[in-house]
């Protein structure tokens, strides 16, 4: 078994948008920020297995305090949360630039969801595309950060606030040339957005139990020729010393 980024990335990498990459970084936006390292065909899970927990990098030293126990945790700026968050905030302070969202959910603003944020931004909201385009700001700079750990090839970006696409990935774009170390004088990572969408994690631990099943296989198929070997040697020597 694996974590759902772990799967989610060899899924990309196989079958999605990282297909052809030697060297790629996951990053899932939900409620937090999950991700996964994968090189050269190789998840990197770490030498405890809880390699790619992005989201609990220190973007904000003493910022938004996160469930980890820790304080500025990236995803407390740029998850499905964070986003949620935000226009929440602005609702309940009856700010002007939120009367569209406070209109649409009726004045409950416990029912404002990321996914009803992405909607109104692609219908034109204001303050939906500025909270999106903050979010994908923050992304940036984590990407860039990353960038500058791991030096990747291509960062793939799902999970479900993804669905936002450029306006989320734009500006997260932009921001990472912005911040990202050795500017101008070095590649530049893509940043794309995952293919496969929620069954990403699904159909990548299927093929990764697929190639673990085919190993399992191709040793116990080696086993047994090695036994058989040893068997017909056994023979032999027998067959040697009674003809003597």
């Amino acid at each position: 078994m694996d974590n759902d980024a772990n799967s989610a990335a060899w899924a990309e990498w196989r079958f999605g948008a990282g297909r052809g990459e030697d060297h790629l970084v996951m990053i899932t936006l939900g409620t937090g920020i999950g991700g996964a390292i994968l090189e050269d065909g190789q998840v990197k899970r770490g030498k405890y297995g809880v390699a790619g927990e992005f989201g609990h990098m220190q973007v904000v030293p003493g910022g938004h305090r996160c469930p980890c126990g820790n304080r500025g945790c990236w995803e407390q700026y740029s998850s499905g949360n964070a986003l949620v968050r935000e226009a929440r905030e602005l609702a309940a302070a009856d700010s002007p630039v939120a009367y569209g969202i406070i209109e649409h959910v009726k004045g409950n603003i416990a029912d404002i969801s990321g996914p009803m944020i992405t909607e109104l931004a692609r219908d034109g909201d204001a303050m939906c595309i500025e909270l999106l385009q903050d979010i994908g700001q923050w992304l940036g700079v984590g990407i860039a950060n990353l960038a500058a750990a791991l030096d990747p090839s291509c960062f793939v970006i799902g999970g479900g606030v993804s669905a936002a696409d450029d306006l989320l990935i734009g500006p997260a774009r932009d921001a990472f040339k912005r911040h990202l170390t050795g500017r101008g004088y070095r590649p530049e990572a893509h940043i794309v957005r995952a293919q496969l969408g929620p069954e990403a994690g699904m159909v990548g631990a299927a093929d990764l139990a697929r190639l673990v099943a085919r190993r399992f296989r191709r040793a116990k198929r080696r086993r047994v020729e090695r036994y058989e070997r040893y068997e017909r040697y056994a023979e032999t020597r027998r067959t040697t010393r009674e003809s003597l």
